[in-house]
């Protein structure tokens, strides 16, 4: 019980360091790498590499009980980190004048 607790103990001490304001990536190596712009306007900016060249290869994030929205952002995310750098998806709309499959 008391490794449990020291654990919990080290946990607390490393959560108090983390600012919510702040993004944090793992690099290669597994060092942290801290930035104040969310994770999508970085890798759009700036691909998944620091300012120093170091690569980004993850972007901690909860898995288990998300809501499909939030999960399918953090998916984006995940792409993004994977492939080097964020490019949305063409946004695609309905031809005005046409009827829509939800018309018909």
């Amino acid at each position: 019980m008391a490794t449990i607790e020291r654990r919990l103990a080290a946990l607390r001490e490393y959560l108090k360091t983390i600012s919510a304001d702040e993004t944090v990536f793992i690099v290669e190596g597994g060092a942290e790498y801290h930035t104040k712009e969310d994770p999508f306007n970085y890798l759009m900016q700036h691909g998944a590499f620091t300012h120093d060249g170091r690569r980004i290869v993850l972007y901690p994030h909860p898995i288990e009980g998300m809501d499909p929205l939030s999960l399918s952002l953090y998916q984006l995310i995940d792409a993004a980190v994977e492939n080097g750098r964020l490019e949305l998806p063409k946004l695609e709309s309905d031809q005005p004048g046409f009827p829509t499959s939800a018309g018909c």
